[in-house]
């Protein structure tokens, strides 16, 4: 057996050590770990695992060996303190002291990573706080986008007339306001001349009093939608929420949809299509509705996932009906990218031109249920190739086929972009729907 004493790297603790020592002493006592995003960083004392939390609840990133972290899929509310060293020492031959294991719960409960009361109260905290204030500030600006106002207008301006642009738009053109537009989230620096096509057509077609945005939830969420109801704010200045909208949407609904609207804070994909919404329409009004959705193909059609299924049929359908009453024109805006491939996303290999032949032709398949408007359609498309190349806007695509009166769709622009020095590869595209 292997000795792993000082396998951790820990911070200081600031807890109060006899609560502490009162709620492990416990038999009840089952660590829980939340859901977190793991990734490797480079250390001065080699490759150690960094935990961060997307929500934003715990606010530092805390650092862990791998060994730590192999500990951690233990954690998962089921076992208590003893019964964890048990199964190290049967499964893993780990011999582990149980100061070392108290340690590392310590380490995350006072990071807050761990699902408890601690947790829920700062969650709750943060939560109130952040409707309370009314308006979710500008996470990226001066990161994906400039931060200075005419800078950032200049730029998406320049998106337009740079190589793969849609070109300067043109007069409203004679054709109905959208039902539906697919645009990509992919960072503004490398996929922003695709995003053009998108609000092109937007632009020569009368503006919608309401978009209603579907962003993809990267961190997942408890009731697979949030919709989020206080108002946006970026360099170009601040978008209103509609919350009428919001409140007959919650009146047609079942369910509770404001869950989850700290998540809403560090998710990219709802605020890079507000700032093209500000450049596009600048001298009209015009509100939003904000809502992640975060489900994947096996969620619609896998029985064990029934009251997930629920929830969806819920949702699009009292979105549909939402729509359907309101006064006045409506757009409901996807935020999403297609295929992820290459080292960065788990694959061996770099892509090569025949592999990426491959994925244009998925994604095309995929698409043309796009142009037919087929929700059902479109989830077999990804289900039939068991989502092999890892579509991200999967769930904002088929929420708003479902949700809307399309009968027809159009693809604008098709692209795709190199991640990083390992050449993988994000695809993604502009449509829009009648």
């Amino acid at each position: 057996m292997i000795n792993y004493a000082g396998i951790f790297c820990l911070t200081a603790f600031v807890l109060n050590p006899l609560l502490f020592q009162e709620r492990t002493s416990s038999m009840d006592f089952r660590p829980q770990l939340r859901f977190v995003d793991a990734f490797p960083v480079e250390t001065e004392n080699g490759e150690m695992i960094a935990l961060r939390d997307p929500s934003g609840i715990a606010r530092d990133t805390i650092l862990l060996s791998r060994m730590a972290v192999f500990i951690l899929q233990y954690f998962t509310g089921e076992h208590d303190v003893e019964t964890i060293l048990r199964i190290l020492t049967r499964d893993a031959s780990l011999e582990l002291e149980k100061k070392q294991l108290l340690d590392l719960i310590k380490t995350l409960d006072e990071n807050l990573f761990l699902q408890n009361e601690r947790y829920l109260e700062a969650k709750k905290i943060m939560e109130t706080e952040f409707i309370a204030s009314g308006i979710r500030t500008a996470t990226y600006a001066g990161a994906s986008y400039p931060a200075d106002r005419e800078e950032l207008n200049a730029t998406l301006v320049n998106f337009y007339q740079e190589e793969g642009g849609a070109g300067v738009p043109g007069p409203v053109n004679g054709l109905p306001t959208p039902a539906g537009v697919i645009a990509p989230h992919i960072d503004l620096r490398i996929g922003g001349a695709t995003y053009t096509h998108a609000y092109k057509a937007m632009v020569e077609s009368p503006v919608a009093d309401v978009y209603v945005i579907i962003g993809t939830g990267h961190s997942g969420l408890k009731n697979i939608y949030s919709v989020l109801p206080i108002d946006f704010e970026t360099p170009l200045g601040r978008v209103e929420t509609d919350k009428d909208f919001i409140k007959n949407l919650q009146a047609n609904t079942n369910r509770d949809y404001s869950a989850d609207v700290l998540l809403h804070k560090t998710e990219h994909t709802i605020e890079f299509q507000v700032v093209f919404l500000q450049q596009a329409f600048a001298d009209k009004p015009f509100k939003i509705v904000p809502v992640l959705a975060s489900f994947n193909y096996q969620m619609l059609e896998d029985p064990y996932f029934k009251p997930d299924q629920e929830c969806i049929e819920d949702f699009t359908t009292a979105l549909k009906k939402t729509i359907n009453e309101y006064p006045g024109k409506v757009t409901v805006l996807a935020s999403v990218d297609m295929a992820h491939v290459g080292p960065r996303y788990g694959d061996k290999n770099i892509p090569d031109d025949g592999f990426l032949a491959d994925v244009r032709q998925a994604d095309m398949n995929a698409l043309e249920f796009v142009k037919a408007a087929d929700a059902r359609g479109w989830a077999k498309a990804i289900s039939d190739i068991e989502d092999k190349y890892r579509i991200c806007g999967f769930a904002p695509i088929y929420t708003l086929l479902s949700s809307t009166d399309a009968k027809q769709g159009k693809v604008l622009k098709y692209d795709k972009g190199v991640m990083d020095d390992n050449e993988s590869v994000v695809s993604y595209c502009s449509a829009v729907l009648y």
